[in-house]
Formats: C-alpha cells, structure tokens, sequence
C-alpha cells in the first residue's frame, strides 16, 4: 500500500510540476508580429520588453538600453539609476528632471500622470531644438522599488508621428524583472 501511495505522491508532484510550466508559457508575453522580445538584465536593472523586428538594437551594459529606427530618425532609451537609499518622490523627480529640461530649451506639450510596467509613472511629451531641428519626445519616469527609471522616445518632430503606435506597444509589453520589479 505503501508502494502506491508513493507512485500517486510522486504523479502529483510531477503533475503538478508539468501544469506550473504549462501555465507559466500561458502567462508569457505574446510577441505581436513583426516584433522582436527582448530581455536585458544588467547589475540592478532586469527588464523585457518587445520591439519592432527592424529596430537597430545598440544596448550595452555600459550604457542600458539604445534601439534606433531602422531609418536612424528615432532613438529609444531606457535607463534606471539606483536612489542609493534614499527617499524620493516621483514628484521630486520628474520636477528636478523637468527643471533641467526646461533649461534646455524643452517646450512641454503633454504632462500627464501614466503607468510604467504597471508602476505609477509620468509620462511626457515635449519638443527641443537642436540647431535647426526640433526633435520630439515621449518619456515616461518612474520609481520603481530602489530605482529611477526613464524610458525616453525622441524622433524628428516631422517624423515622430509614424512611431507612435509602436512605442506605445513597446511601453505596454516592459516587465520590471527581479527584486524592484515584479
């Protein structure tokens, strides 16, 4: 009798085991078509997202996360910055980067309150000249856990228009991995 408890423990232990899988490829992102999934993990920052399949990805440790438009017009960055500890704010944040900004010569068009891999975020849109172009960008900030994280879009503000339903995919697709994500 001993014997058959032992066969059915171990069938359910190994069902069991077998369903978690199946149920974790369920839950996976579905990666649209014409897209590429895409999981960077570096030190403290360990995320995923999706892009576009003709995107240039040029991400290093070094630098986070870079990935051009295959046309070399639009750039996508994604970076966290540790707080080291400290106690900041999302408000605190964004008015310090934004005061920067401003400096900078950025016209805001958009300052709205959003969500980043489900975290509350802000989310901006503003244009900068540079020489005799003026770029526009889509940025979104966010404190997640210990970190500071900003995911920023800029194109030719003449081009930034055909992106834009791309970059609103890749946003909805990030997953904050690890200790300070999900």
């Amino acid at each position: 009798m001993k014997k058959y408890f032992f066969i059915v423990l171990i069938i359910f232990v190994l069902s069991g085991f077998f369903y978690s899988l199946i149920n974790a490829q369920e839950q996976e992102q579905e990666v649209p078509k014409g897209f590429i999934f895409y999981h960077y993990q570096y030190a403290y920052f360990d995320i995923s997202l999706i892009y576009p399949e003709n995107w240039i990805n040029y991400s290093s440790q070094e630098r986070g996360i870079f990935i051009y438009t295959p046309d070399s017009k639009g750039t996508l960055t994604f970076r966290a910055t540790p707080l080291f500890g400290k106690e900041y704010t999302l408000a605190e944040l964004y008015s310090v980067n934004m005061d920067t900004l401003k400096e900078a010569g950025a016209v805001f068009l958009e300052s709205i309150p959003d969500k980043l891999a489900g975290y509350p975020a802000q989310r901006t849109l503003y244009t900068m000249k540079f020489g005799k172009d003026t770029l526009k960008f889509i940025r979104y900030d966010s404190i997640i856990g210990d970190l500071f994280y900003s995911f920023s879009f800029n194109a030719h503000e003449i081009d930034f228009e055909k992106y834009i339903n791309d970059i609103l995919k890749i946003v909805l697709s990030i997953k904050i991995n690890g200790k300070n994500g999900v």
